[in-house]
């Protein structure tokens, strides 16, 4: 039976989606910029969550890529973000992504 109530889905937390980054973050936090590697990562695992939530694939893609590139707006260097995992978890801006991204 499917379900009709129209509720949306609680966000997932960012936190959810930047802790299984950590390791990765560590290990490559020298570089003191984002790989392109640890970019493809961070939407591989963000889209994970996101389509739990998101009407689409697309949907999912559009959420990361919008809280990717202002995590990096606001940390160009990756060793910042990391420094920041409470803030960035708790940051505004990037928790309006996903309104933004639900309005298109």
């Amino acid at each position: 039976m499917q379900d009709t109530n129209n509720e949306v889905d609680s966000p997932v937390p960012l936190s959810r989606l930047l802790f299984p980054l950590l390791p990765l973050i560590l290990l490559c936090s020298c570089t003191g910029f984002w790989s392109g590697s640890n970019q493809r990562k961070f939407k591989e695992v963000c889209a994970d969550e996101a389509i739990k939530w998101a009407a689409s694939e697309e949907q999912a893609d559009a959420y990361c890529k919008c809280v990717l590139d202002k995590m990096m707006r606001k940390y160009p260097d990756e060793e910042d973000a990391l420094m920041h995992m409470g803030d960035l978890a708790m940051d505004t801006s990037l928790i309006n992504c996903r309104e933004e991204v639900m309005m298109k």
